[in-house]
């Protein structure tokens, strides 16, 4: 997911916010300020709500961070990278370049978030114990509370078994471990996670029924996991498809390439009708490869612009295109694919453009080698 806003880096993992995280950041600082904190504690100035409120959501997206956080740290840890975090509507994100190496290793880098979460909880229910004085609760030691109890379910829901959240990970992790096959354990997590999908929306329908305006979030949440669910069963099967296939045999060989230099206008009207492609690498003269352009983002310069506009100025940057060897897995490359900017990855030989993958290479090599298995292998 690629975030509209970019706060900086956490231990050294980029770090931003989508756009949907400021309506709900005004949700919950208007439920806080106007229902929740007035209901623990009445009679006190609008403005102390309103301010308590507000910090109280900054530590409810910053509890959000230290649990994404803590996934991306454990993973670097276990050897796979973190292209960033990110947080959205539904919590956050860490998107990792690669899959854990051994099912010990998935279920740490899954079970750390949930326990981050459980330890905020404790502490916030420490400073709620502190911020209270011998005759009751303060505005802020309700909001410490409320903290508390959040982060508790939000560690609770996370473990619910089913991909793609956290116990779907540990769930994946321990069938891993009995099954010795990672393939069919993800195809279980994500089976579960269809299931779970669906009972939040049942639950949601019911709850809205019964008059708790609530349900429609758990539709939504629900719809969310299914949707997740089934996109991830989809990829483990494409990734079990590839298994054992190196790059060389689905990478696009000696890509043509273009000038960094060259102008979007010059592309577009003397280049592009030649090629049925719509990406290419962007390389110097003496082969320095410079980033990767394609006609979606060559669409989004004005035509005003164009003439003035250099391919460079508009291209992925090289630190954000995935790059493989020849001879490399081909899922090890996917999963890298699937968190880029643009889903396309360089094949480079000791630094040298040899090849580009595309997901239509790889789908276009999966239908082959379907059709020539025999019919009662399939």
């Amino acid at each position: 997911m690629e975030p509209d806003i970019r706060l900086g880096r956490v231990a050294g993992i980029p770090v931003g916010v989508n756009w949907t995280v400021v309506l709900i950041a005004a949700l919950v600082v208007w439920e806080l300020s106007d229902l929740v904190l007035p209901a623990y504690v009445a009679d006190r100035p609008a403005a102390e709500y309103w301010v308590v409120g507000s910090v109280a959501t900054v530590l409810f997206f910053a509890s959000l961070l230290a649990h994404e956080t803590s996934h991306a740290v454990v993973a670097e840890h276990e050897g796979v990278g973190v292209r960033r975090i990110t947080l959205w509507l539904f919590g956050g994100v860490s998107e990792l370049e690669g899959e854990a190496l051994s099912p010990g290793a998935d279920f740490r880098i899954a079970v750390v978030g949930p326990l981050t979460s459980f330890v905020l909880a404790g502490a916030f229910w420490l400073l709620d114990l502190a911020l209270q004085p011998a005759h009751g609760s303060t505005v802020a030691s309700a909001a410490a509370g409320w903290l508390g109890w959040t982060n508790l379910l939000l560690g609770a829901f996370n473990l619910l078994p089913g991909s793609p959240l956290d116990g779907g990970r540990v769930l994946r992790a321990a069938l891993w471990r009995r099954r010795d096959d990672r393939a069919s354990a993800a195809a279980s997590a994500a089976r579960a996670g269809v299931v779970l999908g669906y009972g939040l929306m049942v639950l949601g329908v019911f709850e809205f029924i019964a008059g708790y305006l609530a349900g429609l979030w758990f539709v939504f949440l629900g719809l969310f996991l299914l949707q997740a669910a089934r996109a991830e069963g989809g990829q483990e099967a494409l990734h079990a498809a590839v298994r054992g296939v190196r790059v060389r045999e689905v990478m696009t060989p000696d890509p043509v390439t273009f000038a960094p230099t060259l102008s979007v206008a010059d592309l577009l009207e003397t280049q592009f009708h030649h090629y049925r492609f719509t990406t290419f690498p962007l390389a110097t003269s003496d082969g320095e490869l410079r980033g990767l352009v394609t006609i979606r983002r060559v669409g989004r310069v004005p035509p005003t612009e164009r003439a003035r506009t250099r391919l460079v100025d508009v291209a992925c940057p090289m630190d954000a295109v995935p790059v493989a060897a020849p001879d490399d897995p081909v899922a090890d490359l996917l999963a890298r694919m699937g968190t880029s900017l643009d889903g396309r990855g360089l094949v480079l030989t000791d630094g040298r453009l040899v090849g580009i993958v595309s997901p239509s290479d790889v789908a276009r090599f999966v239908q082959l080698r379907l059709l020539r298995q025999p019919a009662g292998a399939r």
